[in-house]
């Protein structure tokens, strides 16, 4: 990482950044080209404070074909976004916290896992409603896990103006 001094290492800050992020951005290949594609996630982070990510999408597609592939991702999280302004146009700026990473990807199959996780990506969301899912409607659904191997954090935090 060129800024070091942006760099977030606490992994309180590191979930901070899950939790207020929207979109995770997964970068897969398709062997001419880099391939990004933006899910809803939901993640879980164990005692050990490994991170692992989950998303879904439809049972057949660009996506899912990438992953059977070659399970080797890339992904990215912002949030935090705001202009910085100043008086010279050079000095404007953007703060923002992000994560970036790698991790290996695999599908779950199992109907049971899958309303699982994806019962934890609707609490996410909507946390103030209940949902069931039975295993017909999660039959047309892909969940995506994803081990996350390694990942960096950075925020670009908008200063306070000085009178």
């Amino acid at each position: 990482m060129r800024r070091r001094d942006r760099e977030i290492k606490d992994i309180n800050k590191i979930t901070d950044i899950l939790n207020q992020a929207d979109v995770l951005r997964l970068a897969l290949h398709d062997g001419q080209y880099p391939y990004i594609v933006p899910v809803n996630f939901w993640y879980q982070q164990d005692e050990n404070q490994h991170i692992t990510l989950y998303a879904h999408g439809a049972n057949q597609g660009k996506k899912l074909n990438l992953i059977q592939q070659n399970p080797s991702i890339g992904f990215e999280v912002d949030t935090n976004h705001q202009l910085i302004t100043a008086d010279k146009a050079c000095m404007y700026s953007y703060s923002y916290s992000s994560i970036i990473g790698q991790g290996q990807a695999t599908l779950i199959t199992d109907p049971q896992e899958k309303i699982s996780t994806l019962l934890q990506l609707m609490r996410k969301n909507v946390p103030d409603k209940t949902f069931t899912l039975s295993e017909s409607d999660v039959r047309p659904v892909t969940v995506i896990t994803i081990e996350v191997i390694s990942l960096t954090a950075k925020e670009h935090a908008m200063k306070a103006k000085q009178d």
